[in-house]
């Protein structure tokens, strides 16, 4: 027997139907919405081999090759991958297959690779075999035998050397699975791949065929959700221009396939889940995550508004989890006095607590404690230590430099009037409305403190700590956010006239210039229009400015991002590398990247895995934290910058640069002229 049904198949059946084919089985057996399907053995592709007498061949060849020289990884490749596709294929294979699809009534399915070493917790092949979607009856078998070749590609010939894989047997099953029409589809990872935090899984969204977003080809929307509680922490809302589909069926060929359509700009431009569907699709996935009881990687599809999961797989770049104290999720805590039991947390968490000792001269005991309401064991009453001597040390600090905060000082002199009622030992606070109003007082007055100056610096807590502490910060996008939030609240209620500057755009494009454009584009604007913008000298991903630059009348054409000294993308695996680019657009470009170059390009397949791990870090210009690109360049841990929109345009071979994949900035430090 030479097929098995997916519910015939479980986890356990890796070394018979691979990684993909083991995981569909299982969650197909464990209740998962599957698309119905069957596996093509492992023990067909053992029988093909024997059959056309090829075993001995193809090992011969595969001793000739040195993995440090490309050439040889190619023409191992090439050999092998012909005497494969132009072999015949065994009648008994072919009328098993054949007659499984008849029971499938599809009309198309997928065809992907299964490899039997695949998604392992020490090797995940991330694409390096090969799919082919919206297969037909017509090139069924076909594509079942590029897939039995796809071990040998080039890439897959690289890995399997990289891995230490080469001595050891490896055998292909093949996925036979009902085709999905997808509306939207995408990719999701049960823990944030690039934070690594474990209480977050992130969703990247696009309209039409995944494929586009494992690939790099499209940037999708990006959704991060947090487990507990259950909410939508972040979306960001990429512009998509095209979008890959089933292809027309050709009326005489009968072949399937995919191509590449318009989005319409309407569409496009939309949020391709609503908050309702991320939730829906995040309840599938953690329970898939508490099924397998690892992280885990998923591969979705929608159809008819229901999901669909097409593969799953282990996450295999995680580092251990650093443990956290949930008390850094809020803000307030309770005392219960009378069971004399002190839960607190600090206004400021740890490591803005380190720094106060430097900025102040001693270190501060800041804490906001709560009683239980009347009703339950007494008085609500708030407690605030050294709070006057933190206002008044501040006060002098700001009037040091009272040119720029002269009105911070009035402002938190205002609220200091509002808020000082509340902090005397014990304030009966009457009724919630009471509470609220302080509450907002107290997040001005600490918005303008960070407005003033900025987070203060640690002191020495340990390497360990420090930098599990540092990559967080710089990483994560929500600290940030929440920061611009106040800060916009604040700007917007205490210095309406700097509204001006802005040509009336709203208080969060602000925010997003204030952190994101180059300084260059200030000229271009004022030729449009009256007036000035602040800006500092970094350039936000150009999807983002399209709203803001149609409102001064400028096409991205005239932005002279070739003038940027400053790249932005999103970080997929962090670290900070100096070197020299290498700008790969093609194949053939391959061959001038050398040991240590930064690897500059549009997006990156499972062909540039030979060169990928020879780079300093990857750049591209498309791409999230789930595509080809992210995922291959933590398992090479290897830095990487994805969805840059314009490093290509602006970077050049030989250029200088410093990549900063911790904060997904690309700085140029001297250019190739």
């Amino acid at each position: 027997m030479f097929i098995k049904d997916f519910t015939l198949i479980s986890k356990d059946d890796t070394p018979i139907a691979g990684g993909k084919g083991a995981s569909l089985g299982e969650m197909t057996r464990a209740g998962i919405p599957v698309p119905t399907g069957f596996v093509v053995l492992a023990n067909a592709f053992e029988h093909f081999l024997e059959e056309t007498d090829l075993s001995v061949e193809i090992d011969s060849i595969l001793h000739t090759v040195d993995q440090k020289e490309i050439h040889t990884v190619e023409n191992a490749s090439e050999r092998i991958q012909g005497l494969i596709l132009d072999a015949t294929m065994p009648k008994d294979i072919a009328q098993e297959t054949q007659q499984k699809f008849r029971e499938l009534d599809a009309e198309f399915v997928a065809v992907r690779s299964s490899a039997t070493a695949e998604d392992s917790s020490t090797a995940a092949w991330a694409g390096q075999l090969e799919s082919f979607l919206n297969t037909t009856k017509e090139n069924l078998l076909k594509n079942v035998q590029r897939c039995w070749a796809s071990l040998f590609t080039p890439r897959a010939i690289f890995y399997r050397f990289e891995k230490g894989l080469h001595d050891h047997k490896i055998s292909v099953a093949v996925v036979v699975q009902k085709m999905v029409a997808s509306e939207s589809s995408g990719i999701a990872f049960s823990v944030h791949p690039v934070t690594e935090d474990y209480n977050q899984l992130i969703i990247e969204a696009g309209w039409g065929l995944g494929e586009a977003i494992v690939s790099g080809q499209i940037t999708p929307n990006s959704y991060v959700v947090e487990k507990e509680p259950r909410r939508i922490i972040d979306k960001n809302i990429a512009e998509q221009t095209r979008g890959l589909f089933r292809a027309s069926l050709p009326a005489q060929a009968g072949q399937g396939g995919n191509e590449w359509r318009d989005v319409p700009k309407e569409q496009g431009e939309a949020q391709v889940l609503s908050d309702a569907e991320i939730l829906q699709l995040t309840e599938l996935i953690l329970k898939i995550e508490q099924h397998y009881n690892f992280p885990v990687d998923v591969e979705w599809a929608r159809e008819d508004g229901k999901f669909y999961i097409v593969q799953s797989r282990p996450i295999t770049t995680l580092s251990t989890p650093v443990q956290a104290s949930k008390s850094v999720v809020t803000m307030l805590s309770k005392i219960y006095s009378r069971e004399k039991t002190l839960f607190y947390f600090s206004m400021w968490n740890d490591s803005d607590r380190m720094g106060w000792k430097s900025f102040l001269g001693h270190d501060v005991n800041c804490n906001l404690f709560i009683v239980p309401p009347p009703g339950q064991k007494g008085s609500v009453w708030y407690v605030q230590e050294e709070f006057s001597t933190i206002d008044k040390k501040l006060k002098e600090k700001l009037k040091t430099d009272p040119a720029i905060v002269a009105r911070l000082v009035a402002t938190l002199e205002a609220n200091w009037e509002k808020i000082e009622p509340y902090l005397t030992d014990k304030k009966n606070i009457q009724s919630s409305e009471e509470f609220d109003s302080y509450y907002k007082s107290l997040v001005v007055w600490w918005s303008a403190m960070n407005t003033a100056f900025g987070i203060p610096d640690m002191e020495d807590v340990g390497a360990a700590t420090r930098e599990t502490f540092l990559s967080w910060r710089v990483q994560s996008e929500r600290y940030t956010e929440k920061m611009n939030k106040l800060m916009v609240s604040f700007f917007q209620e205490h210095f309406p006239e700097l509204r001006e500057l802005y040509f009336c755009v709203t208080p969060r494009e602000v925010i997003k210039l204030a952190s994101g454009y180059d300084e260059k584009l200030v000229a271009t604007i004022k030729e449009r229009k009256d007036g000035c913008i602040m800006l500092n000298e970094q350039i936000y991903p150009l999807r983002r400015l399209r709203d803001i630059l149609a409102e001064h009348h400028i096409s991205l054409e005239e932005v002279t991002v070739d003038k940027a000294d400053i790249i932005k993308g999103s970080p997929a695996y962090k670290g900070k590398v100096v070197g020299r680019v290498a700008k790969i657009l093609s194949f053939a470009d391959m061959k001038k990247l050398q040991a240590g170059n930064i690897l500059v390009t549009e997006m990156t397949n499972p062909d540039y895995v030979p060169i990928m791990k020879l780079a300093g870090a990857i750049v591209t210009d498309e791409g999230g934290a789930t595509c080809h690109a992210a995922i291959a360049s933590r398992e090479f841990q290897v830095p990487c910058i994805v969805g840059t929109q314009i490093a290509t345009k602006v970077l050049k071979d030989g250029d200088l640069v410093e990549v900063d994949a911790d904060r997904g900035v690309v700085r140029i430090i001297e250019a190739n002229h």
